[in-house]
């Protein structure tokens, strides 16, 4: 996992197990989520170049191929909120929660076991678009197996489960 911040724009990138997964099919490889920072046409700030690597891409038969990006002047789709599957999930020590929000909002994310006991409560003010939480071990106390999350914002509440193993 990687991250980068400019003036402009912040950028995180993410490998992925070739294994597949309800957000990620099994071509998809790498994930890159940029978040503007200021206005500015994606044309203007986002290119590929070979400044620290080389800019490169294969085929599955590790024939090189083309590389670039494609900028469309389309408006953008309406963001829907959405709550993604914790990663990893089962998890031992560390875990990731990420969910998507239409607009920037005060979202609540509540950790309970199976009897509803809350473990982990967090509040915050979090930004449209995309959001992680990176949750440990400690957070939870002594539980283990399966627990439940909620992010709840504004009318939107969505709940996963995940499994917490070992000790």
């Amino acid at each position: 996992e990687a991250e980068h911040r400019s003036p402009v724009a912040s950028a995180e990138a993410e490998h992925r197990s070739p294994a597949a997964s309800a957000e990620a099919p099994a071509d998809v490889l790498f994930t890159l989520v940029v978040r503007a920072m200021a206005d500015a046409a994606l044309s203007d700030v986002l290119a590929i170049s070979s400044r620290y690597t080389q800019a490169e891409a294969y085929g599955q038969d590790d024939e090189l191929m083309d590389l670039g990006l494609r900028f469309s002047n389309g408006l953008i789709a309406e963001m829907p909120f959405e709550l993604y599957q914790n990663e990893p999930n089962p998890f031992n020590d560390r875990t990731v929660i990420a969910f998507q929000l239409p607009a920037a909002a005060q979202a609540e994310i509540t950790v309970h076991d199976a009897s509803g006991r809350v473990l982990r409560l967090i509040r915050g003010d979090f930004a449209k678009g995309y959001n992680r939480l990176t949750l440990s071990r400690n957070d939870f106390g002594n539980a283990t197996g399966i627990l439940y999350y909620t992010v709840t914002a504004g009318e939107h509440r969505a709940t996963k489960k995940m499994m917490l193993i070992g000790n």
